[in-house]
This record gives C-alpha cells, structure tokens and sequence, in this order.
C-alpha cells in the first residue's frame, strides 16, 4: 500500500510538471493551478492512507518513560573571549506559537543536562533549549538519550541534534526543502543548457523558471504530505500539519487531513490544538467553538471544555483597556445573578494583559476573585494564544456559550448581555428558539 501512495505522487507530481512546464498561462493561472493539483494529490495521499490501516503504537498509558538530553558545547569562547557561563533553559512547545520554560541548568565545562518525564499528562512534544545565543534548539523529548553538540556557547543555531525516532525524523522533514531546492537548481541550469542564457532574460525565460519553481513547490509540498502521512502516529504529524499544511487548503480538506492522525493521538496536544485551529476557520454563531487551556494565578489549568454541561460567559479583557474596566461592573451584576446557579452557568475571564501581575493587580483591585468566578491568563511572549483562535480583536469581547460548546453570540454587552444571561438562566433558551425561525424561512 505505501507502493501505492509512492505510484500515486509520482503520477500527479509528473502531471503537474507537464502542465507548469507548457502551458502558456500568468502568474495567477500558474499559481490557481499549482494549489488545485496540491489539492488533488493531498485528497488521492489521504484516501490510500486510510485505506492502508498502518499500526497505531498509543502513547505511554501505565510505566513513565524518560528522555535524558545531553549537552556538550565545543568552546566556550566567542568573539574571540571566554564567554561567561549562563543558564540553559528548556521550553516546551505546546504547538499554539508560544514557549514555556520548564526547568533551567547552569553549563559546567561546556556540558549541560535535563531529564524530562514522559507522562500521558506530559506526552512527548517539541521542546527547545535556549540560552546559547539568539537560536533556540528545537529537541523532540522521547523516550531514549537526546545528544546536542553545540560549536560555541553563542551558536545555538548551529547545534546538531541526534536522538531516537522523532528527533531523527524531525531532521529528515526539513531536509524535504533542501532537496526541493536542489532539484530547482538542477532544472534551472538543465534548462539554460537547453536554451542558452539569452533566453533565460527573457520574459518567456522568466515565466519558464517560475514555471519550473511551481513544479519543484507542488512536489515538495506532494512530499511533505506523503511523509506526514506515513508518520501519522507520531505526535511530529499534527504539529507540522497544523504548522506548514494548514494555509494550503480549504476548510473540508483540512478536516479530512486531521482525520488521517491516529486515533491514539486524540488527545495529544497538537491534535488538539490543529482541532483548535479548524475550529476557528469555522467561527461563528452556532458552530463550536475553540476548546482553550484556562491558566489560573494558582498555576492549576483547566480546559474550556471542562465546563461543558454548562452556559458560559467566556469574557476577552485587559487591565489597560477603559472599556474593560466599564464592563467589568456589568460582570460582576451578572456574577451577582448566577453565583447560586455555578450548576448551569460558568463565568471566565481570559487576560490578555502583556505583564501577568498587571493582570493579578487589577483582579484584586477590581474586587472580581471571587469563589466561582474563573480568573485566567494564558500570555506568552505577550501574546495570547486563546485570543488568536477566537479571532479577538478589540476588547472587551463578551462571548456566550452553550453547554455543549457552541457560541451563542459575540457582540452582547452590558445591559442586553444581563437581560440574555436572566433569560436563560429562566429556562429560556431565546437562541434555539431564533435557530427554529432562520431554519423556517
């Protein structure tokens, strides 16, 4: 079967070629062709994939395993002068674009260690070693020993990382574009040998050398896919489609993507997280709504979708915004309202302050840390990742939810957002009730 899905790029792959190659079309034609042929070739990948049943291997249930990351820097000088010696730092990537350090070391003679756990709460993942430079190291932490060999205490950027499977197939991922790009040189100059390096200035030599780079992009892009695919047991397939094959497809085609991950990465983070992201492309009224990690000051974190069963007033703010300091007095009638009904209805508060304790100051000054009342704040790199997926963009953001994670509405604030929250919390659940009507007209 995996014959079958090498034939099958193979074919599409030359097909395209042919196309890129002779027809006489513009850029727009030329770039219109290339993401359908893309899209042919990812649907044909998917459909064999499924049809192949690979084995599935599941995620550590019972025994912890243990990665050991092992550091060595080559020298300890740079620009010329002994450089001091720092802290190295381990971040882990939980696939949403932010960095969060876990564990911290100082490097004794240009060697460094850290030794990470691999839980079903803490399943292997991206992690990356900062501190030697400006370049993080990206170190998948899998069961084994991880080797780092670092030229200089400043050159992180250019460490060599080797380790078990998924370190080795991270590189071999990436090692897809450097062939892409030989394999365009290799055309290129096939081509002026072909017909001279006058017509390479030309317009037509021109439109033929883009023509040759949209044929090499199709079949890296044909390769990436098919990589992906093979290894879709691997926690490496979600992140890196959510990541580099996301934007080259539409809404039915990325969801049919996400269903060839192995149903034993489910609940992995990065599948979750790719889940998040198709959601979002769908945001709106009426549909599901991202399921968003909910960090509270006392470092315990819930999922979003741990309230399911309830409505929830899920509420986007900042300390520096006006009109979120207006609105929360609004809140707090509401918490006033609901705070004998925490069985069927859920407050949260999603900061998205850049500093965490401006964050804390303000909840404590605003009188809102009360029993009930979920205070949370997931900014990294000053940025919110939640806020991302909802398509936040001016604050504050009042959005409320169904019990089973479907938004009711974005726009409600102030006295109508009080009015809706009595009115269902009577019983009357006014949207479904506006759902019947749209369906009957």
């Amino acid at each position: 079967m995996i014959k079958t899905i090498h034939l099958t790029r193979q074919h599409l792959c030359a097909t395209l070629s042919t196309c890129a190659r002779k027809l006489n079309t513009t850029g727009q034609q030329r770039f219109a062709l290339v993401r359908n042929v893309a899209l042919t070739l990812a649907c044909s990948l998917m459909a064999t994939k499924a049809m192949a049943q690979l084995p599935t291997p599941t995620l550590p249930q019972d025994n912890t395993e243990t990665c050991v990351i092992r550091g060595q820097i080559n020298s300890l000088v740079a620009a010329g002068a002994k450089a001091k010696v720092k802290n190295v730092s381990l971040c882990v990537d939980y696939g949403d674009g932010n960095l969060v350090q876990v564990a911290s070391t100082v490097t004794n003679k240009g060697r460094f260690r850290f030794n990470r756990n691999i839980t079903p709460a803490n399943p292997s993942m991206l992690y990356y070693v900062t501190g030697l430079g400006s370049g993080a190291i990206p170190v998948w932490v899998e069961s084994g020993e991880v080797n780092i060999v670092v030229p200089t205490i400043t050159q992180g950027a250019d460490a060599t990382v080797t380790g078990p499977t998924t370190n080795t197939l991270y590189q071999a991922y990436f090692a897809l574009a450097r062939q892409r790009d030989l394999a365009y040189n290799d055309s290129v100059l096939a081509l002026q040998r072909r017909k001279g390096a006058d017509f390479m200035a030309t317009n037509a030599g021109r439109d033929a050398r883009q023509a040759l780079r949209s044929a090499v992009e199709v079949e890296w892009n044909a390769n990436r896919m098919q990589f992906l695919l093979e290894h879709n047991d691997l926690p490496l397939a979600p992140l890196l489609i959510n990541r580099d094959l996301l934007p080259l497809f539409n809404k039915g085609y990325v969801r049919q993507l996400a269903q060839c991950i192995s149903p034993a990465l489910a609940k992995h983070p990065y599948t979750q997280t790719l889940e998040n992201n198709i959601k979002a492309l769908s945001l709106g009224e009426g549909n599901e709504v991202p399921d968003i990690r909910l960090p509270q000051e006392d470092g315990r974190t819930i999922m979003l979708s741990d309230l399911r069963g309830k409505h929830v007033l899920l509420t986007f703010w900042a300390s520096w915004a006006p009109g979120c300091l207006d609105e929360m007095q609004n809140l707090k009638r509401i918490y006033d309202e609901t705070r004998d009904a925490t069985d069927k209805f859920a407050m949260v508060n999603m900061s998205i302050d850049r500093e965490r304790d401006a964050w804390i100051r303000t909840v404590k000054a605003l009188g809102i840390n009360r029993p009930g009342w979920l205070q949370a704040y997931d900014t990294q790199n000053k940025v919110s990742p939640s806020a991302n997926l909802f398509g936040v963009r001016d604050i504050p953001k009042c959005i409320l939810i169904t019990p089973d994670g479907k938004a009711i509405s974005f726009t409600l604030m102030g006295i109508e957002l009080f009015a809706r929250v009595k009115q269902i919390l009577s019983g009357d659940l006014y949207y479904l009730r506006d759902e019947s009507a749209d369906e009957g007209n």
